[in-house]
């Protein structure tokens, strides 16, 4: 596809190439941003769902009537958390894989294809003892949240039912 919106004949190649750089570093700021938006993400995520996990806790260990209810609304909110937490981790690999690509345009025009070279080195994500991509990594805390959620519920209602079997 290559760079567009340049306009040989308005620009002398000494401020073409002055505007490209800017261009990227600011670009690659942006990109910066965004993995630190994700990682501000996942620690938000990581405190709402181990809260959720510590109030079930307390209501397993006191006695609260109707806890159970409570046990399982909550698993079940816990749930839902965890499959939107998925969902924004993979927006946010989407905008940065679009991000990246634009990167790896904008590096043909400059001397030095860094990025470029450093993912070509990294074997382009597609092995994984060179590289495991992060996004596929951190998809695996929330799903490991939603399944302790569902198994809480689990035995939350085998519990009542065994209760109410009585």
């Amino acid at each position: 596809m290559g760079l567009k919106n340049f306009i040989d004949t308005e620009y002398s190649d000494n401020k073409k190439s002055e505007h490209i750089l800017e261009q990227y570093k600011i670009y690659v700021e942006s990109a910066e941003k965004v993995s630190d938006r994700r990682s501000n993400l996942n620690t938000f995520y990581l405190s709402l769902t181990t809260t959720i996990a510590g109030l079930i806790g307390y209501l397993k260990t006191n006695t609260i009537s109707n806890s159970e209810c409570l046990i399982i609304g909550l698993s079940v909110s816990a749930i839902l958390i965890c499959i939107y937490w998925v969902n924004l981790l993979e927006n946010y690999r989407k905008l940065n894989s679009g991000k990246f690509k634009v990167i790896h345009e904008i590096e043909k025009e400059l001397p030095l294809n860094l990025y470029d070279y450093e993912w070509e080195k990294l074997g382009k994500g597609n092995d994984p003892k060179l590289y495991k991509k992060l996004s596929n990594v951190e998809k695996i805390i929330p799903a490991i949240f939603g399944v302790l959620f569902f198994l809480v519920i689990l035995i939350e209602v085998i519990s009542l039912i065994d209760w109410n079997c009585k």
